[in-house]
């Protein structure tokens, strides 16, 4: 009785880092001029502040709002920030200037690849970059840091965003 003999061929797997890397290979854009606000948390407060901000978030001069157990954290234009601090100087805890909100849009694909935001900051915090606010939707991830260290970031990426 004969036997087919076959040489098993070894798929190899990809790594997490090889997917990541993968579909890094998307496009970026920044925003200048960010500032990050934090206000105080208060039930009635943020009611209102939606309302007011509403028509903000239609113009594109709001990036990002969320809310905490202490705080209301809003990532929005510089000028923005500045007629919020002027409105509700008693809710403003804290105010980031010279700000940029740096986005890396992805494919697809990215939904289904784990590690993706835990790569980019883990090259940005060995670099020095402070990631002072992470904002991700669907296929796309924006960080916000400071104006300073955009150069440094694209140069950090730039070997995988091609």
């Amino acid at each position: 009785m004969a036997r087919k003999v076959t040489k098993s061929k070894k798929v190899k797997k990809k790594s997490i880092k090889d997917k990541v890397i993968e579909v890094l290979q998307g496009s970026t854009k920044f925003k200048m001029d960010v500032s990050l606000l934090i206000l105080r948390f208060d039930p009635a407060f943020l009611v209102k502040f939606l309302q007011e901000i509403a028509k903000d978030v239609d113009k594109g001069r709001v990036s990002q709002i969320s809310q905490g157990t202490s705080a209301i954290v809003l990532v929005c234009e510089e000028s923005l920030a500045k007629e919020i601090e002027k409105k509700y100087p008693k809710y403003v805890i804290d105010h980031q200037k010279d700000l940029v909100a740096y986005t890396i849009m992805f494919p697809k694909k990215a939904i289904k690849t784990p590690g993706i935001i835990a790569f980019i900051s883990d090259k940005f915090a060995k670099n020095g970059i402070n990631i002072l606010e992470v904002i991700s939707s669907y296929t796309d991830v924006t960080f916000v840091i400071h104006r300073k260290d955009l150069f440094k970031a694209m140069d950090l990426l730039g070997a995988f965003i091609v």
